[in-house]
């Protein structure tokens, strides 16, 4: 990194840079009408599980199953 002073590192978890300012001008969140960060929408689950990543997601599996089970098939033949 570099040793600049100017330059502060800002953790932004992907969403950005936050506002720069003190605590005293940044607003505090509203507990009544804040929903969780960690609770995904409707629409992200509906699409979590798309027919196209559940065909990605078996082809995955079928090909380590066909490979293992060749696997097990050329040790136990004893070649």
């Amino acid at each position: 990194m570099s040793q600049d002073a100017d330059r502060i590192a800002v953790p932004t978890n992907g969403r950005g840079p936050h506002p720069a300012g003190t605590a005293e001008t940044q607003p505090g969140p509203s507990l009544s009408t804040a929903e969780p960060d960690d609770v995904p929408s409707d629409e992200e689950l509906a699409t979590a599980f798309s027919p196209a990543r559940l065909a990605v997601g078996f082809g995955i599996v079928a090909s380590l199953v066909v490979l293992l089970a060749g696997w097990a098939r050329r040790r136990r033949s004893g070649g």
